[in-house]
């Protein structure tokens, strides 16, 4: 059985809930990544717990089993304790590279700071046929604010496809 390590990234698939379908059809498979802390627990930022730890077995229990990459640095003591640094923080609803709070990709690019620079990503929220979907328009009606395409941003599909990561395996 793999075991996951202190450092490792634990990317969700599209669970096919709303905003999983939206992100999806946007950025790609990944709608979803957390830290794990050690072999049991994870840290992430979600809509529902904000910037949390949450054991390994709950965090698969509500978001499914992980595609798990190691990242190839030597030590990640810096990066553990950097992402402990945000817990209790709100989760980044707009994206906005200034929002308060974090989302989970923001998370991860802040926790790995110089060790790991992921490629630039503009935010994007289109579908298929428009550049903004309805699903984005409406989330962004409800927060009162513009839909922040072309900001500077990251998501998990991106964050995967780093040639600083190492797929290890699915839990």
């Amino acid at each position: 059985m793999m075991a996951v390590k202190a450092g490792d990234l634990l990317f969700i698939k599209n669970q096919h809930e709303p905003m999983d379908e939206a992100i999806a059809a946007a950025t790609g498979s990944y709608v979803h990544v957390g830290i794990a802390v050690d072999a049991q627990t994870v840290i992430h930022a979600s809509p529902r717990y904000g910037v949390a730890v949450q054991g390994l077995m709950q965090f698969q229990a509500e978001f499914g089993r992980p595609d798990v990459y190691r990242p190839q640095i030597d030590d990640v003591t810096d990066v553990i304790a950097r992402a402990k640094t945000y817990v209790g923080q709100p989760y980044n609803a707009t994206f906005y590279p200034d929002g308060d709070g974090l989302y989970c990709s923001q998370l991860v690019e802040v926790a790995f700071g110089e060790l790991i620079r992921f490629a630039p990503q503009l935010l994007r929220f289109h579908d298929a046929t428009h550049e903004i979907s309805a699903y984005w328009q409406g989330y962004y009606d409800k927060l009162g604010v513009a839909v922040p395409v072309g900001q500077p941003g990251s998501n998990p599909e991106a964050m995967a496809k780093s040639p600083q990561l190492t797929f290890i395996g699915t839990l």
